[in-house]
């Protein structure tokens, strides 16, 4: 088990652990954590993780079938969805412009790339250093985040971000001068392979999340138009109409949520109205 993690991972769940710990301690945690699981398990948010599981199942099982998977490659296959699948699939219902959808997924989820290549990364720090490192770095990087695009802060903003700057220079440093030392044992298949594994399934993921975006879209629409609709039949009516009319658009269905007025929809018939007035 100690030489599956690296000084690094070691380091992060120590804290993690004293994190916990400390957590138990607190007088109102076994409230707050049973709130926190109760809103967790919500329709809303619990089918989507479910859905990105199964679609990263998928990805990997298409990987295996070709050859390329390995045991190897678990931790980071592990790592990916929680630093940037689950962060890419927070941010799939703020996507407004299809134009620029390409470019702020990858965008938003290079950031998390990076920080998977760190903690996967092949080389880390003696345990020692990586105990002291850890806390410190992610004070400085939470009170970065903190102090962003706030006026008042942008002088100690600055100095975090210098921080965080001269931490990153100095693991690149050090990890290049490792990769020296040993570069038959650096280059390889294997590495090859941790390396493209996350771009992989970044690349392999944007299909997915633009149906979660595109489904987060519908639910807004119908919500929105067929909160008064009383029987079911015609709420079962608007769907297909929605659907057959938009299918897998979601730029035009975004244009005719734009367009929509508030006109009160009642029944079919209010249903009928309402798309023949948008193709006016």
């Amino acid at each position: 088990m100690i030489n599956f993690f690296s000084a690094r991972e070691i380091a992060i769940l120590f804290w993690l652990s004293i994190l916990v710990i400390y957590s138990l301690t607190k007088k109102n945690f076994g409230k707050s954590f049973v709130e926190l699981i109760r809103v967790f398990f919500q329709h809303k948010i619990i089918v989507p993780i479910l859905l990105l599981i199964i679609y990263v199942e998928l990805q990997i099982l298409g990987l295996v079938k070709i050859g390329v998977w390995e045991t190897s490659l678990l931790k980071d296959t592990i790592y990916w969805p929680m630093f940037v699948g689950f962060p890419m699939l927070l941010k799939s219902s703020k996507i407004r412009s299809e134009k620029k959808y390409f470019k702020s997924v990858f965008k938003d989820s290079i950031k998390g790339i990076v920080i998977l290549e760190f903690i996967a990364n092949f080389y880390s720090f003696p345990l020692l250093m990586e105990l002291i490192i850890i806390p410190i770095m992610t004070i400085v990087v939470v009170s970065q985040i903190y102090t962003k695009d706030k006026p008042e802060y942008k002088a100690v903003e600055k100095i975090f971000r210098f921080l965080t700057s001269i931490f990153g220079l100095t693991v690149l440093i050090y990890s290049t001068y490792k990769i020296y030392q040993g570069f038959g044992e650096v280059v390889n298949l294997s590495t090859l392979k941790s390396f493209l594994l996350p771009i992989f399934l970044t690349i392999t993921f944007i299909p997915f999340i633009y149906f979660v975006a595109l489904w987060s879209l519908y639910e807004t629409m119908l919500l929105r138009i067929g909160h008064r609709l009383k029987r079911k039949k015609d709420k079962r009516y608007l769907k297909w109409k929605i659907f057959t009319k938009f299918g897998f658009n979601r730029k035009k269905l975004r244009r005719f949520q734009r367009d929509l007025g508030f006109d009160q929809i009642m029944d079919r018939k209010d249903v009928r109205q309402m798309f023949r007035k948008s193709q006016e």
